[in-house]
């Protein structure tokens, strides 16, 4: 709920929608996020539970 709170406030929101993984990674987790690939990992973990 908190997280979900924070990506309105921050709007994030839309780049979730949009399956735009980098645009939030890089505003969520800062410009270390493409050596951690956390937009990888954010694009791998919807593709597990959306089975997409």
């Amino acid at each position: 709920e908190a997280f979900a709170r924070f990506v309105k406030l921050a709007k994030l929101q839309s780049y979730l929608e949009q399956k735009d993984w980098v645009g939030f990674a890089r505003r969520y987790n800062g410009p270390g996020y493409a050596r951690n690939q956390y937009d990888k990992k954010l694009e791998g973990a919807y593709r597990k539970f959306t089975k997409e």
